[in-house]
């Protein structure tokens, strides 16, 4: 197997320099003035790859919205979820010791609009959404959705999550998806549900016999030997775990591991941000709310 090396960084906030790499390998020092953010930054080194490429990975941004088609209990119901969003979100920020004040008391509408303003300034390769990114199927939700990740100036990925449905027209379709890089692929899986189907294991086993190095993008972080206490005190609820998950999660998580293909997990779910190895090696990279200000930048690229 080929070898291949990670490194993490420490939490930044907005105020922070944050170095953007394009994808010549360049850097220049951006100045982002907005506390709303902060940053967990990430480099996966994969022989193979040609240059640099930074993906921008946010989750959990619970989109409640309503427009000028909502009806009045359609209001409403927005109105509430809003209402118990403002009390979580602070709740996993403080119980996993994560920035949150008055910056990050604003909308999940208006926090997914500052999200995506970020990616139209940093300019990743790609924006990568991995899950919850609507907090309930809803009409409004949904054509607002469409209609901002249509008009994002760049390549977005996205995912759904256990508070949505396989498909949402616009922004994401069922079924695994692999996307072609300079010397890697990312491929999205469904696991909302803390599984996966029998024809998106297949189709995932089918990708894995071809050695180009693969970084999974997904909702539900796996939990493995390999894991760590912090991930493995988490709810249950909240990890695909082997001896609790069904026949299809098992195959799931043993084909993460084993696979040579297999070099990275990207996924969120868990409201708390956690950078573990999934096997010796192989990071899996837990992304905070997005709907709090967490962004993850995650730069792939070749040896030196």
């Amino acid at each position: 197997m080929l070898k291949c090396l990670w490194y993490f960084s420490a939490l930044y906030l907005a105020s922070d320099q944050v170095q953007q790499f394009d994808s010549y390998g360049k850097v220049r020092n951006m100045m982002i003035d907005d506390s709303f953010f902060w940053f967990r930054r990430n480099r996966l080194i994969l022989p193979g790859v040609r240059g640099e490429h930074v993906l921008m990975h946010i989750t959990d941004t619970h989109l409640n919205v309503c427009d000028a088609l909502s009806t009045a209990d359609e209001r409403e119901k927005v109105k509430e979820q809003e209402a118990l969003w403002d009390v979580y979100k602070e709740k996993f920020a403080t119980g996993n010791g994560e920035p949150y004040g008055d910056a990050q008391r604003i909308s999940t509408l208006a926090a997914f609009d500052r999200l995506l303003a970020l990616a139209e300034e940093l300019k990743p390769e790609v924006l990568l959404l991995s899950g919850d990114n609507l907090d309930y199927m809803h009409p409004a939700g949904e054509r607002y959705l469409a209609k901002r990740l249509g008009a994002y100036d760049g390549k977005f990925i996205c995912v759904p999550g256990n508070h949505e449905a396989e498909a949402c027209a616009g922004a994401w379709d069922s079924g695994v998806r692999a996307y072609e890089f300079e010397g890697f692929r990312i491929v999205a899986v469904d696991n909302r549900n803390r599984t996966v189907t029998r024809p998106d294991l297949d189709a995932l086993r089918t990708l894995c016999s071809d050695p180009v190095p693969i970084i999974l993008l997904c909702h539900v972080p796996i939990l493995t030997a390999c894991c760590g206490e912090k991930l493995r005190s988490v709810n249950p609820y909240f990890v695909i775990d082997a001896e609790t998950a069904d026949e299809n999660a098992r195959e799931f998580i043993s084909l993460c591991v084993s696979s040579d293909a297999i070099r990275a997990i990207l996924c969120g779910h868990v409201h708390g941000y956690h950078a573990v190895e999934f096997a010796p090696g192989k990071p899996q990279i837990v992304g905070s709310q997005g709907m709090a200000g967490a962004v993850h930048l995650f730069t792939v690229a070749q040896p030196d």
